[in-house]
């Protein structure tokens, strides 16, 4: 629960009210549309029905030519292959391209990378096994826009491509009979941020001769589940498929689903973005990550109810293998952060170890970045080569800063949010140090996490009626978040378990006591005590109990009242100077011995809580919280103090006695923010 910045909306009361009148919504689904921007009627009534940019195919550059090249290939019984991906938006495209092409009598298989072997992308492997297939024309799905060296070996080989793909484009295309991919530059069809699984849908419409809305009515369910599992912008073409496929899943006639929804203990019936989100994308993704692929792929294209069942029994239990292992992979790089004080100090995490399980760096990374706000890199060592799979926070570029390392790697690809690569062992020191350079270069351009907040409301404005209403903004996802408040000045009466790793959390207000859910927080490592003031941002739900409905709290996030600006801005500047080595001369962070001799006092004989910056705030007035931060760390470097994991891994810092007296000027920390460069 590091310290993220708040950004809160500001609505008009008297426009939202309008829209309460106008559109027929609730109040605080109004003051939600007022504070993103909505205000014209129609254009609310067009969001809301989650329209499509663009209901022609043909508009994206390039369909034509693969529309062309593959209707000679089904024609002329040439065996077509596709080549997908072992996530979820690379299954469900190929399985959507499968369905199609079936469906026009296309003599077809399918095939997938191997995570454990070749890893992500098409390989000359591949395109080896596809060729001894009888394979003369690869259709990619979700994948290929990086496979220039694969494009001319296949090319060589007899063996035509076309790519459709969604990912980043470098600074040129393969060498292909085709690459439909919204982000060429020379595209011109309205909106580039479909799901692998989008542009595959929007190929199949344009091979079956037909709009997008019709190609969704027959693979919108498949549409759905990748776009949501993809984390795309939940906007638009998006939007719409999402909207429609969830409608569409509790009659797709697909056993698969149904198995998996069964055995995920989902009800078909009432499936939704959070139930694939975190109930069956899991699963699907499991086997992948566990070396077994082909098995999530066989789950969505059989068609027999008892061999889905059988084989959802199988993911399921690979689901609780990959939880087992990553658990065991979070241990083994805790280890690694605690033998190493520097980690806390670096822009972004580059954690390398052998014997990491290549199926869940990717999750590794995510709970580095949810622990610390900040980018996060885990790399798995296996002899002469190494894996990396990286996760970063908005406003900074994952994707942009390893394309600056890119010549380092022998492969690499991925997006703003999330890359993959693949480098020499012997690289990877030169690739840390390219980093830190890059984020030095960089450092105006970083942000802590921010959260974007719809509104202020008092407690008294939450019912049932009201938090029911915002269902009607639904889908929610990327670009249209589940709707966030904040509720001020709430007094923190009770701290309670929530199961075993979760807190219950009881506040008061003027107006009435609520309850509050803080997820992945235990009570030992909640920050504030009873009595304390604090803001706190919640997202609402409804709960079905056992005798009534009731209004359920998320707790996102939680501060102390009395947070300054200031204590923002200066948290800020400690990340920047994390980055740079230095900071400003008119910087918040700037200290002297006084400060230091303040900041000392404030810790010693008694362990502080570091591991969250919301508790450090306010516990010394008129001290800007970056500017203790920064102070504890030059205790830690100079050997006054040290950093410890201390019950329900949190971290702490405690001083070391000593009788050896310390020159400040000693600590790099020190003399970076120094306001007298000769204090000592």
């Amino acid at each position: 629960m590091n310290i993220k910045r708040w950004i809160i909306s500001q609505p008009d009361r008297d426009r939202a009210k309008d829209i309460e009148k106008e559109i027929g919504v609730t109040h605080l689904a109004a003051l939600v549309l007022a504070g993103r921007g909505y205000s014209d009627p129609e254009e609310i009534r067009k969001f809301l029905a989650g329209e499509l940019c663009s209901d022609d195919p043909f508009l994206l550059k390039d369909m034509d030519r693969a529309v062309e090249r593959i209707h000679k290939a089904v024609s002329g019984g040439e065996r077509i292959a596709i080549f997908g991906d072992y996530d979820v938006d690379g299954l469900t495209a190929t399985t959507l391209m499968y369905r199609c092409l079936r469906g026009l009598g296309a003599d077809v298989i399918c095939a997938l990378p191997s995570r454990d072997t070749t890893g992500y992308g098409l390989s000359e492997e591949a395109i080896d096994s596809l060729e001894e297939n009888g394979v003369s024309l690869i259709v990619t799905v979700d994948n290929g826009i990086s496979a220039f060296d694969e494009a001319v070996y296949a090319r060589g080989k007899g063996i035509d491509i076309v790519v459709t793909d969604h990912h980043m484009i470098q600074d040129r295309i393969p060498e292909a009979a085709a690459v439909v991919n919204p982000h060429r530059a020379d595209d011109e069809s309205g909106f580039r941020d479909l799901a692998g699984v989008g542009v595959a849908l929007k190929t199949a419409a344009a091979l079956e001769g037909c709009t997008v809305t019709e190609a969704v009515e027959s693979y919108g369910f498949l549409a759905a589940i990748g776009t949501i599992s993809d984390i795309m912008p939940m906007i638009s073409d998006n939007r719409y498929f999402v909207r429609e496929g969830l409608y569409q899943v509790p009659y797709c006639g697909c056993p698969g689903i149904e198995a998996l929804c069964e055995t995920a203990g989902v009800d078909i019936s009432s499936v939704n973005e959070m139930n694939v989100a975190f109930n069956l994308a899991p699963r699907l993704n499991a086997a992948g990550r566990m070396g077994y692929e082909n098995l999530a792929l066989e789950l969505l294209l059989t068609e027999d109810a008892e061999e889905a069942s059988r084989i959802a029994g199988e993911i399921d239990d690979l689901n609780r293998q990959r939880q087992k292992v990553e658990q065991e992979t979070s241990e083994k790089i805790n280890d690694i952060l605690k033998q190493n004080v520097d980690y806390s100090s670096e822009p972004v995490f580059v954690v390398a170890a052998e014997g990491l399980h290549p199926g869940v760096m990717g999750i590794a990374s995510s709970r580095l970045v949810d622990k610390y706000d900040k980018p996060a890199i885990v790399i798995s060592l296996d002899g002469e080569t190494a894996k990396g799979s990286g996760r970063s926070i908005e406003g900074f570029s994952l994707y942009s800063m390893l394309s600056s390392c890119s010549d380092l790697m022998e492969k690499f690809g991925g997006h703003d949010m999330a890359a993959g690569f693949t480098i020499r062992t012997e690289k990877i020191p030169e690739l840390k140090e390219r980093i830190r350079q890059y984020c030095r270069e960089h450092a105006d351009e970083y942000r802590i996490a921010a959260i974007n907040i719809d509104a202020e409301v008092g407690a008294n404005e939450v019912n049932e009626d009201e938090v029911r209403g915002l269902d009607i903004l639904k889908p929610f996802g990327n670009c249209n978040s589940q709707p966030y408040f904040v509720v001020r000045n709430c007094t923190v009466e009770g701290i309670y378990p929530l199961g075993e790793r979760h807190t219950r959390v009881s506040f008061r207000t003027e107006e009435k006591q609520f309850y509050g859910a803080l997820f992945g927080t235990k009570p030992c490592q909640f920050p504030f005590e009873p009595g304390e003031q604090v803001d706190v941002v919640v997202s609402l739900s409804l709960y079905n109990g056992q005798i009534r409905t009731m209004v359920s709290v998320k707790v996102i996030d939680i501060r102390r009242a009395s947070l300054t600006k200031e204590d923002i801005d200066s948290f800020e500047e400690l990340r920047r100077l994390n980055m740079t080595g230095r900071c400003r001369e008119d910087s918040l962070l700037r200290s002297d011995r006084n400060d230091a001799a303040e900041v000392y006092r404030c810790i010693a004989k008694r362990e502080v809580l570091v591991s969250c910056g919301a508790g450090l705030s306010g516990k010394i007035r008129n001290m800007p919280l970056g500017k203790m931060m920064a102070l504890l760390r030059v205790f830690a470097e100079l050997g006054l103090a040290r950093y410890e994991q201390a019950e329900g891994d949190r971290e702490i810092i405690v001083t070391v006695p000593t009788d050896e007296k310390k020159d400040l000027m000693d600590s790099p920390t020190f003399r970076a923010i120094c306001k007298n460069q000769h204090s000592s």
